[in-house]
């Protein structure tokens, strides 16, 4: 009996096994963590993927949407620039009709050649009556057509605004990436129409909504808090310019001297200032020295939109002008000792505007009323800043995404994530800590092993409110991503934005903004900077 006792103690079998459980144990934590671990990345990295896809896509909608405005504001510019030439044509007409018509007409009577003039005459009233009869038809119909781009950009803007603002996720961008994700919360400090009615994925949507309109001219700046949703876009201030306003009003005038200038810096150069041969041309000259003087001949045109001021004549203030003038004078000898002197003036004009346009002829009264035009129309242009840029990103808009995802374990949830069951289930640890962890409201109690997410943030002294304040608002995960649409002509990032100008593109941007600040803010006070005592820990 004692010797196998004696045996027995000296045995030394079996020892391994005592250190392979411990090890065991050591390894299956080690591999449960691992696997724990990883999980959790991948679903931050899916999350994450989500709200870069959501704000990529809002982005890539404004981007559409800014070149839009840009290929349609061009357009209108070659409309008012075929207006403009349509009147240079008008004009020269008249001038031609009282000039080298009322010469052919008397030249006609000399034998042989007189069928020619007779011809010539002919042809320049069908030329005058053809231009005539173009100008009443084509004049409306390219006013009616800027109408028309202009109420297209009117519906791309609120079509824009309906997906920033109403849809919860367009297209399924985000679901589609994550079905898991959802919207998160958004602390903006807009003051929103009917608030109650509104959650948190609304108050965000109405942040980027309210971003990607404060580049509009009427539309809300970026300082306001809040704002109409009647009118979001400003629709109601543009239509002014379909009725009577007044050029002293700036809101009516930037839009009429911005699209005048700008359609007058393309006009064609027979347009603008008129060139050709001699006598049949818009733009020529003559100078002939007798022995007596000298006798010099100028023919001049010009063609341009103007705005009038309001008490003249009563106008409207806008017209498509064209004008032929021939000036003759004179002087003694040809050494240019003595001044010219103008002997007389032949004024043809022609232009359309509200009050039906008119012709002068040789500087008459205005006849011929019938070239009728509404003036500049309504479109839409940018009210860039450079004012806090950083802040207000150039003028660019910048649209923010946050989305969440419940990584909280619950009995009663059929999509369950993935956590350590049993390690949830057996405190067998509890109580032996140096501090409770107690939560039963929570789920956690004290000691537990536990891997879960049901412990994300950990619970050390006072930031123990922050960590559940987090976890109950974001389920345990969240993500934030930044889009945002710029106007980038290579090499010079900084150039004011350009709705003339179709380069705008999206870009998703790094979430260093103050929208970061903001939200981190939200979610923990801790994370202002302005705090002395934890500035130095968290300034980057």
């Amino acid at each position: 009996m004692f010797g196998l006792l004696r045996r027995l103690r000296r045995d030394e079998r079996g020892q391994a096994m005592v250190i392979g459980a411990v090890a065991m144990l050591v390894l299956a934590v080690s591999v449960m963590a691992s696997v724990s671990i990883g999980h959790g990345v991948y679903e931050k990295i899916k999350l994450q993927d989500a709200a870069d896809a959501q704000a990529y896509s809002f982005a890539v909608k404004e981007a559409r949407a800014y070149n839009f405005l840009a290929y349609t504001n061009r357009a209108m510019i070659v409309h008012y620039s075929a207006m403009l030439t349509v009147m240079s044509y008008v004009s020269h007409a008249v001038y031609l009709d009282q000039t080298v018509r009322v010469a052919a007409s008397v030249l006609k009577v000399i034998p042989g050649i007189g069928a020619i003039f007779a011809a010539v005459e002919q042809a320049i009233r069908v030329w005058k009556t053809a231009v005539e009869t173009v100008a009443r038809v084509l004049i409306p119909i390219l006013t009616g057509l800027n109408v028309a781009l202009w109420l297209a950009q009117e519906a791309m803007m609120l079509g824009t605004v309906k997906d920033l603002f109403l849809a919860k996720d367009p297209n399924g961008v985000y679901q589609g990436t994550d079905p898991n994700a959802r919207p998160g919360f958004v602390t903006s400090g807009s003051s929103l129409p009917d608030q109650e009615t509104l959650d948190g994925n609304d108050i965000a949507n109405f942040s980027n909504m309210k971003n990607f309109l404060h580049a509009i001219d009427d539309g809300p700046h970026s300082s306001e808090t809040s704002f109409s949703l009647t009118d979001p876009t400003g629709l109601r201030q543009r239509s002014k310019l379909l009725k009577d306003n007044a050029l002293s009003d700036p809101d009516m005038a930037k839009y009429r001297l911005l699209m005048g200038n700008l359609a007058n810096a393309v006009r064609r150069e027979w347009t603008a200032v008129g060139k050709g041969p001699f006598l049949i041309g818009r733009r020529w000259d003559l100078n002939l020295c007798i022995l007596i003087g000298q006798v010099r001949i100028d023919k001049v045109a010009d063609s341009q939109i103007k705005s009038f001021s309001e008490t003249f004549e009563g106008n409207r203030k806008d017209q498509l002008f064209a004008s032929d003038d021939v000036k003759i004078e004179a002087r003694a000898g040809c050494f240019g000792i003595f001044p010219w002197k103008t002997l007389f003036e032949l004024r043809f004009r022609a232009a359309a505007d509200a009050r039906d346009g008119f012709h002068q002829e040789n500087g008459s009264t205005k006849t011929d009323r019938h070239h009728r035009w509404t003036g500049i129309t309504p479109f839409l242009t940018s009210d860039t800043s450079f004012i806090k840029p950083w802040q207000n990103h150039f003028s660019y808009p910048c649209n923010i995404i946050i989305l969440t995802k419940d990584m909280m374990p619950a009995d009663d949830r059929e999509d369950k994530p993935f956590h350590m069951e049993n390690l949830s289930r057996n405190a067998f640890m509890e109580g032996q800590g140096s501090k409770k962890r107690d939560d039963p409201d929570e789920g956690i109690g004290g000691g537990f092993l536990d891997m879960t997410w049901q412990a994300v943030g950990g619970l050390n002294g006072e930031r123990d409110v922050d960590a559940w304040a987090f976890r109950k608002k974001t389920g345990g995960m969240m993500a934030m991503a930044v889009g945002r649409a710029i106007y980038h002509r290579p090499g010079d990032w900084k150039e004011e934005p350009n709705f003339f100008n179709p380069l705008w593109t999206a870009r998703l941007a790094p979430v260093k903004t103050h929208w970061e600040e903001k939200m981190l803010k939200a979610f923990i006070p801790e994370w202002d900077i302005s705090d002395r005592d934890f500035s130095n820990a968290l300034s980057y």
